[in-house]
Order: C-alpha cells, then sequence, then structure tokens
C-alpha cells in the first residue's frame, strides 16, 4: 500500500542506524515562554545546530525550524494542554492531514493514563492513529502513567521511589496500550534501572521506546539515565528541558549523541559537557 511506503519512508528520516535523538520544544506551550524557551527562535537555532534527528513542538516551532534549517525531520505534536488549566488533560489542536500539508515528518498524541480523562485520550489516540494508517504518517506516543492529586499532576514519583516492579508494570502497560493502539514510536519514562527498563521495552512487542527527560536534573544523572536506556534496549531519548536549560546546548546534544549513536558510556561522553 502507498501509505506503508510513505510511514516507511518518513520513519527512516528520523532515525540514525535505528536510534534517535529528538528534542521536544513543546512546553513552549505547555508551560510558557520560560528559561531556554523564552527566546524559542534563539534556542532552536542551537537545537538545530546541535543536530539531532529531529524536533518536536506546535506550529510556531515548525515554521522557526524551517527558517533554520528547512529539511530538518520534525515531529508535529497534535494534542496540547497548559499549566494554567486542567494539564493532564490532552486536547487535539490539529490534524493528520494539517500535519502533512505542513511538512511534519510524524504526529505525536499524548495519552496520560489513569488520569481521568484517560478515555477521552484513548479515543483520541485511536482515531488520530487511524488517519496516520489512511495517510501514511508516522504515529509518536507520548505514554505516561499520569493522574491527579490535590489538583497537581501526579506523576507517581513516591511508586517509582518505594517500589520499582510496581512502577515499572505501570510503565510497561502504558506502553503495551500504545502498541496495541498503533504507535509506531512510544515515548515514555524511564523507570530507573537498566533491569526494569528492558522489561518496558519488551512490552513495545519491538515498537522503538524512546525515554522522556522529565525535569531538569544535573547533567550526569541525565547521560547516566540515556546510557542505562540504551544498555536496555530503548531505541533514543526524547529530552527537552535537560537541552534546552543546557548551559552549552550543542555540547550537550554531542555527549547525548555519542550514548545513543556510538555506544559511549556516560562517564565518556561527560566530558564533551563539563
Amino acid at each position: 500500500m502507498s501509505s506503508d511506503l510513505g510511514k516507511k519512508r518518513r520513519l527512516a528520516r528520523l532515525f540514525t542506524d535505528g536510534k534517535a535523538v529528538i528534542v521536544p520544544v513543546d512546553d513552549s506551550l505547555i508551560l510558557g515562554p520560560k528559561n531556554g524557551l523564552f527566546n524559542l527562535s534563539e534556542t532552536i537555532g542551537k537545537i538545530v545546530r546541535g543536530k539531532p534527528n529531529a524536533l518536536m513542538g506546535f506550529q510556531r516551532a515548525l515554521e522557526l525550524v524551517a527558517n533554520e534549517n528547512a529539511c530538518m525531520p520534525f515531529i508535529f505534536n497534535l494534542t496540547a494542554s497548559t499549566v494554567m488549566s486542567n494539564h493532564t488533560k490532552k486536547t487535539i489542536i490539529a490534524t493528520v492531514e494539517y500535519a502533512l500539508k505542513v511538512g511534519a515528518d510524524c504526529v505525536a498524541c499524548h495519552v496520560n493514563f489513569s488520569s481521568q480523562y484517560e478515555s477521552d485520550m484513548i479515543h483520541n489516540f485511536a482515531v488520530i492513529s487511524q488517519e496516520c494508517n489512511r495517510l501514511g504518517m508516522p504515529l509518536f506516543a507520548i505514554a505516561y502513567p499520569r493522574s491527579e492529586r490535590d489538583g497537581k499532576d501526579y506523576n507517581y514519583n513516591d511508586v517509582r521511589e518505594s517500589n520499582i516492579d510496581a512502577f515499572t508494570d505501570l510503565v510497561a502497560h502504558c506502553v503495551r496500550v500504545s502498541d496495541e493502539l498503533g504507535a509506531d514510536i512510544i515515548k515514555t519514562y524511564y523507570t530507573g534501572t537498566q533491569e526494569s527498563f528492558a522489561k518496558v521495552v519488551q512490552a513495545a512487542n519491538g515498537k522503538p521506546v524512546i525515554i522522556a527527560g522529565g525535569p531538569e536534573i544535573p547533567v550526569a544523572d541525565s547521560l547516566r539515565n540515556a546510557d542505562e536506556a540504551m544498555r536496555a534496549g530503548a531505541s533514543g531519548i526524547c529530552y527537552g528541558r535537560n537541552v534546552f536549560n543546557a548551559h552549552d546546548t550543542e555540547s550537550y546534544l554531542t555527549a547525548v549523541k555519542r550514548i545513543v549513536y556510538c555506544g559511549d558510556s556516560w562517564q565518556e561522553a561527560i566530558g564533551d559537557v563539563l
């Protein structure tokens, strides 16, 4: 089918020998103009010069990427929310057809599993998945165990710290649902150890699993997570705040690419940053 060929060609543009370094700048909408994303144009310029496989974001980010490097792959996030309201409830803000029209190479859809809005987001994901299959567009799942507690996001950090097996089961379930509904690439939390994350990778049934960066953390910790995840079978990383808030964005990306593409340890790669 021609749509299968379209997916295959677009997916090939997102990976280097089956591995990917992706930088999301969608926090510009979610959190607003803060820190490294205050000057979005300047920051995207630095990221593009760092040569990741792709950037992910919304309409304005795509325009800025095209201004810097019209050929750089872009993942158009079709779902959005802001911290000013129900952040865990993602709503559809664009169509697969529109993403194709503006030259995106892939679309993303975010589902917060265990949220009170989970059923609506699963429905949205299934609809987008069917459109991706019809139009030959790869689907990038953003799949997190995330709920609501006391009016704030609840990310199961307490479970991660107290019972890593239970946390791993949660993450693996999110990944399996994404696989079942047609994701081509799955982004999710790193579970904290190489052994536990290997179970998450296995749950994806061969689909590439990419780890999220999460909140900004010390450079050594972020590189260690990438190293352990890759050794557990991950296909890459999707780091946002740890990239665009870095002291030197291009150097940080060089270190990450050594881990992802070359198999270097985090101890070997950190010299590019420090």
